[in-house]
């Protein structure tokens, strides 16, 4: 005899407000609330959100069999289609069913092993660009910087355009983006796009910039300007192996979109946070030069050097692990289902936090510390496949994973070769919980040319990462 499923109210989790659920409680302090809802309540949370239901999974069995084992029953979660779908529309990260498949087959050439070994050129050219005109004692906004330089390799590698002097224009359309994005969090009954509120045509106002540029540019391909290697020409000449179709231009438009937001907002934002880790822990800069000079000498760093910069990897990965750019990863359960020892009702928005997971003590010594050398391959062996997944994973995860790892770990080597960065503005950074885990404001460093400083001797224990605040309020580590 089957048991009878358990009401809703019956579920272990935060019963919030009557009306608005937990929303405030996320609005005040997303990160903090997950973590609380983990260590409250354990392994899976349900927890309202005005009337959508939701839950929160932590264990990485119970996240493997959501993202890989089971993931036919579930499809991205409302947030993800409500709110990003007049940006991305059609593309790769919000697609589903047998055109997601489609598009996922004729994506994957543009992201082969032997794809992204043509794109370093470009990424090395443009980095020594960015390094070239960083003086000694010059004062730097890391992210600002790393903005510049991933969206100029974004646009190098997926379009074959120079963005350099259309950067300010870019970067305060996807700033508006963001700023809609969080705005629309913040209320519990949605507004539609096509409202003609003063929100939804600045939203309007910033796509269409972007769409403007990128049709232009579909329009000059197609009408036989010269096509290369980058992105974009090989989707213009991808054809479906079953029905020998290509991209319409609007697929193409959607496309382009989600990869060039995805190919550099998240590398950036993983770059500026690993710097500061970096600056706070200046022993870990020291390691990084020494290993970068024996690997390299003077040279640039290339794809072909990767597998000797085993450090950089493990500090990327470290990065990662602390201030996970993707800090959550949604699905919409399709069906009533059993995961694990967990109900998931039908139609529940199932989340899954990588900043609360890659900082659970079951699975990192010392979670909070900043402790590259803990990636031996031993603690990798052993570590559960989802206490680490800054990727996401499953048939969905994410299609640049390579194109990204080889971007941060030959960025961090080529910058750190040159210089050495020190923090001026000691006080925690500020955290924006919107699309990407951003840093709320400017990450003032210092620079010093590594020719130019007599090196001290600094202490191999790395202390604890600092207590962090999302937008303006405090985020206490977790407690043991």
């Amino acid at each position: 005899m089957n048991s009878p499923k358990p009401s809703s109210r019956s579920l272990p989790g935060p019963r919030g407000h009557w009306l608005w659920g937990c929303l405030p409680d996320l609005r005040r302090d997303m990160l903090g609330f997950f973590t609380s809802c983990k260590n409250e309540f354990g392994d899976a949370a349900y927890f309202r959100v005005g009337r959508r239901r939701s839950m929160l999974l932590s264990h990485p069995d119970d996240i493997e069999r959501v993202l890989v084992t089971e993931n036919k029953r579930f499809q991205k979660n409302f947030a993800l289609q409500f709110f990003m779908r007049p940006l991305l529309g059609r593309g790769l990260l919000l697609n589903e069913g047998e055109s997601w498949l489609r598009q996922r087959r004729l994506i994957q050439p543009a992201f082969s092993r032997s794809q992204i070994a043509g794109y370093t050129t470009s990424m090395s050219d443009l980095a020594d660009r960015m390094l070239s005109s960083w003086q000694d004692g010059q004062p730097v906004d890391i992210h600002r910087a790393m903005m510049q330089l991933t969206m100029a390799i974004a646009g190098k590698t997926l379009l074959d355009v120079e963005v350099g002097e259309r950067f300010d224009e870019i970067s305060t359309c996807l700033d508006d983006i963001t700023r809609d994005f969080r705005r629309r969090f913040a209320f519990p009954i949605p507004i539609p796009h096509w409202v003609p509120t003063p929100g939804n045509y600045r939203l309007w106002r910033a796509i269409g910039k972007l769409d403007a540029a990128i049709f232009r540019m579909i329009d000059e391909r197609r009408a036989g300007a010269a096509r290369g290697e980058d992105f974009l020409s090989l989707l213009i000449d991808a054809r479906d192996e079953e029905n020998g179709q290509g991209m319409s231009d609007r697929q193409l438009r959607d496309e382009v979109v989600t990869m060039f937001l995805a190919g550099h907002e998240t590398t950036a934002n993983a770059l500026s946070w690993t710097f500061q880790l970096l600056a706070e822990n200046p022993v870990w800069q020291s390691k990084i030069a020494d290993e970068v000079t024996q690997v390299v000498g003077k040279n640039t760093p290339t794809m072909l050097d990767l597998p000797k910069l085993q450090l950089c990897e493990r500090v990327v990965r470290e990065g990662m692990r602390l201030y996970p750019p993707a800090y959550i990863v949604g699905r919409r359960s399709e069906v009533d289902c059993q995961i694990g020892e967990h109900f998931i009702p039908r139609r529940t928005n199932v989340l899954m936090s990588q900043w609360v997971v890659h900082r659970d003590e079951r699975w990192y010594d010392d979670p909070l510390r900043f402790h590259p050398d803990r990636w031996t391959p031993g603690m990798i062996a052993e570590l559960p496949k989802y206490a680490y997944f800054p990727f996401g994973g499953g048939p969905r995860g994410c299609i640049g994973r390579e194109f990204a790892m080889v971007e941060a770990t030959l960025l961090l080597a080529t910058v750190l070769r040159k210089f050495e960065l020190s923090l001026i503005d000691r006080t925690p950074v500020p955290m924006n919980t919107a699309v990407t885990l951003r840093p709320a404001r400017a990450m003032e460093m210092q620079l010093t040319l590594r020719s130019s400083k007599r090196w001290q001797t600094y202490g191999t224990k790395s202390p604890v990462v600092p207590a962090a605040s999302v937008t303006g309020t405090s985020l206490r580590p977790t407690p043991k």
